[in-house]
């Protein structure tokens, strides 16, 4: 078994802190402003370097102050992450070092297109050629929509998943509130309606296919888009849908989607962390709790894990350079949530459950233990 000490990592990140213990969040009270700590309660990053810097202090003395060590099992078994993204940003072959360096064992992986369509899709073919052992290849992600799915777009994926044997449909953004690190959008946000006629050209073009979709969507507008999202999961009912990143989603809202709709799967990617950093304080206020409460899985989240157990895929999606170089640092935080369950149910989401998925199976005499 892998024991790792649930001592912090001392790298920062700011959205960690909103998701910190309630002992930590108290000590921070104690040494903050109100003003301050009004930043940490609503998940918002200050814009002021200053005062980024006193939270920083303020959270890395709290947790010497209040977080006890303590041995913690990590699963240490076979891994297949079930979702990662790339482009010309990142240097792929470093980045496929870091995946085998992690212990995964298969990565499903898709280009980023965010100019225009097939933009990175040669390079990450080719990549695949070279790693024929590792990867499993998704159609690619292409940024140019808004409003509803385009008719180029619908070709340009049908006729990939024919000619290059993809094996899922790559993220599409149907709903993604705009970051405080990413572009920022007059209307806050990227927009797609899964009700528009398009969605439904692609789902009828691709059903003889038999192939995964990844559809996005965040819960900050749920009078909006949930019903929209029953309605698609219930009027495809033999469509395999992947959420990403569980929607950034309350236990509570996943549980009323699963329990009604067979169909619909989760990717645990981003999850391990709290998201926080949406640039609307509102929309952020909406995002769902981390799984893990410093090293230990929560409740509720455990609960949630198991009673779907079979719906549910360990997934990075890395998407971006500095998410690439932090790669096994992710994938330690998520075998930590994966030791907290019972050895079948981390096995399920762990790599069986994305074998049956994608149709691939991870050769066991490979692995190294």
């Amino acid at each position: 078994m892998l024991l790792l000490l649930a001592g912090r990592a001392t790298a920062f990140e700011f959205s960690e802190v909103s998701s910190a213990s309630p002992e930590v969040l108290q000590c921070m009270e104690e040494k903050l402003e109100s003003e301050t700590m009004d930043y940490v309660r609503n998940g918002s990053r200050p814009k002021k370097k200053s005062v980024r810097k006193e939270i920083k202090t303020a959270y890395e003395s709290c947790l010497t102050d209040t977080d006890k060590p303590a041995d913690v099992v990590a699963y240490d078994g076979p891994l297949f992450d079930a979702m990662s993204q790339i482009d010309e940003t990142v240097n792929m072959n470093e980045a496929m070092d870091q995946v085998r360096a992690a212990g995964v064992s298969k990565l499903a992986l898709f280009a980023r297109s965010r100019k225009k369509l097939h933009q990175n899709e040669r390079s990450v073919l080719t990549l695949a050629r070279k790693n024929p052992d590792l990867i499993v290849l998704g159609a690619p992600k292409y940024f140019q929509l808004s409003g509803d799915v385009t008719d180029d777009y619908i070709s340009a994926t049908v006729s990939g998943i024919k000619k290059h044997g993809y094996k899922f449909i790559g993220e599409l953004l149907y709903t993604h509130g705009d970051k405080q690190t990413g572009k920022q959008y007059s209307a806050g946000e990227r927009y797609v309606d899964p009700s528009q006629p398009g969605t439904t050209k692609l789902l009828k073009a691709v059903a003889p296919l038999n192939i995964p979709f990844m559809a996005h969507w965040e819960p900050y507008t749920p009078e909006r888009d949930f019903p929209k999202f029953h309605a698609l999961y219930s009027a495809w009912p033999d469509q395999i849908f992947l959420l990403p990143h569980m929607g950034f989603a309350s236990v509570d809202q996943l549980d009323e989607f699963m329990s009604r709709h067979p169909n619909l799967y989760l990717l645990t990617s981003k999850k391990e962390r709290y998201m926080g950093d949406f640039a609307d304080p509102e929309k952020q206020k909406a995002i769902g709790s981390s799984m893990l409460d410093g090293e230990k899985l929560r409740p509720e989240w455990k609960e949630l894990l198991i009673k779907y157990q079979d719906r549910i895929l360990f997934a990075s999606d890395p998407h971006m350079r500095k998410l690439w170089a932090k790669y096994r640092k992710v994938v330690n935080s998520q075998r930590l949530i994966l030791g907290q369950l019972p050895r079948k149910a981390a096995e399920r989401i762990a790599y069986r459950n994305a074998e049956r998925m994608y149709g691939v199976k991870i050769d066991q005499k490979r692995i190294k233990h």
